[in-house]
């Protein structure tokens, strides 16, 4: 899987996030959103890329109007 699908399948996990009844309840334990956010940290070690995204440090933030 891709990065793109894994930040894709991320996100529809955070949105889709709510209290399960019934026999679903007995999973509800899972998380579904963690799981891909781990898939995705493992995938940027496996890489050699940063775990997060750059900052932009302060003195490279363009003034504007200045």
């Amino acid at each position: 899987m891709d990065m793109n699908e894994l930040f894709y399948r991320h996100q529809m996990a955070l949105m889709t996030t709510r209290p399960l009844h019934g026999a679903s309840a007995r999973h509800a334990d899972f998380d579904l959103s963690g799981h891909y956010a781990d898939r995705i940290d493992a995938y940027r070690v496996r890489r050699g890329m940063s775990r997060y995204f750059p900052v932009a440090r302060p003195e490279a933030t363009p003034i504007i109007g200045g």
